[in-house]
């Protein structure tokens, strides 16, 4: 007896495999997962973790802190956070990424790909380094916007802050 795996079969799989992919949510209490160009996204914008905490959880999911290198992946952040409709509760977005000096100060990187921060979207005076008796306490970078803009303003822009400071954060897959 041949057994053979026809059109209708295939078919079946592909539209099972594509339905596997439409994830919306991981859970009720986390809001968004969003297919975008081959990478996922998902927004914690129900509950504020400090950077460490938001980096861990990334990581329980299979996923890492959100590294913006460039436009296009600053655009793909800006149209995961306006289709949450965060700005209808919210009117200001304080966004953990996985940027930071950790290891070296005054050396940002991207901890989720090793790469320098080159994309030139610091806020204006910024990364300051804010010190505490005479400490620098400001090593880890949100991604900040205010709605309505603020005229000269933070407009999707970065800035160093406290590690310790609970924000909301979003994860990030590494393909795409």
């Amino acid at each position: 007896m041949k057994c053979s795996f026809g059109t209708p079969f295939v078919s079946v799989l592909i539209v099972a495999l594509l339905c596997t992919i439409q994830i919306t949510a991981i859970s009720q209490d986390a809001v968004s997962i969003a297919i975008l160009r081959q990478k996922s996204y998902y927004f914690g914008n129900t509950f504020k973790l400090n950077w460490h905490k938001a980096s861990s959880f990334c990581r329980s999911l299979g996923l890492f802190l959100v590294s913006i290198r460039n436009q296009a992946q600053l655009d793909e952040v800006i149209e995961n956070v306006k289709n949450s409709e965060f700005f209808r509760v919210e009117k200001t977005l304080q966004l953990w990424t996985s940027g930071n000096d950790l290891g070296e100060e005054h050396q940002f990187i991207w901890t989720s790909t090793g790469d320098r921060i080159v994309f030139d979207r610091w806020s204006v005076g910024e990364p300051n380094h804010v010190k505490l008796n005479d400490c620098t306490i400001e090593h880890c970078v949100v991604l900040q916007h205010y709605e309505p803009p603020l005229p000269g303003g933070a407009n999707y822009s970065l800035d160093d802050r406290f590690c310790q400071n609970e924000y909301f954060f979003m994860c990030e897959s590494l393909d795409g």
